[in-house]
């Protein structure tokens, strides 16, 4: 049998405040564009099923845009005879018991088996069944429901899990959950364990086959430069399970590590991207520039619309300082024992950096201190 494997496609998800022509946020569509290809290459792949492990959509209860053109792309594969599983994150599932699960609208459709709400699920078909373990907040019922989970002898057997496996940290999302350790040997006893949460493709290495499919779009620059997109399995008797990865074209994301800016001019620094962005191609590509041990005034002069200059063919520049450990801690020093306003301290720092332009950046600094003190009475 041949399975599609894919996940955490974040449907709804939109960031930057970027419109495209149709209208759509830009980071929007391109979870869109993510998912529409995978859907594609499933019409042409002609996969025996999919599998989806989680996070289908961002939200809980998602606007009708990405609704609407979920129902859509099932609906497409409805048409071709293809059946999916699909099984909520912790992104989809509501917090309260007052808000519906979203994914109960797609057992409108036939050949979609959505798995939400407070239980394990067994989906048929034939020589294979699919266990899903949705999302469950309740950590009381979420360990009533795993005693239920046990392969069924004599077929194939593969379990979709959306949590947190072979991990030491967590990525500190609301609701996420560790798997209990004490109950991974049962999932050995699976064809495939079918993973969502984390949102690059891995395998778990404490279990002998289970796979994270990795998300199909990226959504910050820990996921820079990884390659999104599905896996493929074939199920053959007395055969290995090696789940093969493709790629989607997502936007691309770079990462750029500018190192010990303390020790540099500003110039320097300039020089440095400058020569970074002519030889590395980042059009309509999103661009995350750390600047390590960076001092106050480099941090001033380095702009954001400098950023911009510099990498213009980008369609977003992210600057990220780490500030140079003495100037934090002579500053948060003097700051502390200062006994002074905010806005005073911003006065005495303005004065200390450049005093022929000081008088006229204290009054507008004050005025938007002013401004903001009376929005909040």
């Amino acid at each position: 049998m041949k399975i599609l494997h894919f996940s955490d496609t974040h449907l709804g998800f939109n960031d930057l405040d970027k419109v495209g022509p149709n209208g759509v946020n830009l980071r929007e569509q391109d979870f869109y564009d993510s998912f529409k290809f995978v859907i594609d290459q499933a019409l042409k792949i002609k996969p025996d099923l999919l599998i989806h492990s989680g996070d289908f959509f961002h939200r809980p209860s998602p606007p009708n845009r990405p609704m609407i053109f979920a129902l859509e792309q099932l609906n497409r594969l409805a048409a071709a005879n293809i059946p999916i599983v699909i099984i909520a994150g912790n992104h989809e599932t509501p917090k309260t018991i007052y808000t519906s699960p979203i994914l109960k609208a797609f057992n409108t459709i036939n050949g979609v088996y959505p798995v939400f709400g407070q239980g394990y699920q067994m989906a048929d078909f034939g020589e294979l069944i699919v266990h899903g373990l949705p999302h469950i907040n309740d950590e009381r019922v979420l360990l009533e429901e795993m005693d239920k989970i046990e392969p069924v002898p004599g077929k194939f057997n593969i379990i979709l899990l959306h949590t947190s496996i072979g991990k030491r940290y967590i990525m500190e999302e609301f609701g996420e959950q560790l798997y209990p350790p004490e109950r991974l040997e049962l999932l050995n006893k699976f064809d495939y364990v079918a993973l969502g949460h984390w949102h690059n493709f891995q395998k778990v290495n404490i279990l002998e086959k289970a796979w994270y499919a990795g998300s199909t779009e990226r959504m910050s620059d820990t996921e820079a430069e990884k390659d999104k997109g599905f896996c493929m399995l074939n199920l053959e008797k007395n055969q290995p399970v090696n789940p093969v990865f493709h790629p989607v074209p997502a936007r691309p994301w770079f990462r750029v590590d500018i190192k010990k800016c303390e020790e540099k001019t500003v110039e320097e620094i300039e020089k440095e991207l400058i020569g970074l962005a002519a030889n590395q191609p980042h059009k309509n590509a999103i661009i995350s520039i750390y600047f390590h041990q960076i001092q106050n005034l480099q941090s001033i002069a380095l702009t954001q619309r400098k950023l911009e200059i510099i990498f213009e063919d980008a369609l977003q520049v992210h600057g990220k300082r780490i500030f140079a450990a003495s100037d934090r801690q002579h500053d948060t020093q003097r700051w502390s024992n200062s006994g002074k306003s905010t806005t005073e301290l911003l006065a005495d720092f303005i004065k200390e950096q450049t005093e022929e332009k000081a008088d006229g950046l204290i009054e507008k600094a004050k005025g938007y201190f002013d401004t903001w003190e009376k929005r909040r009475k």
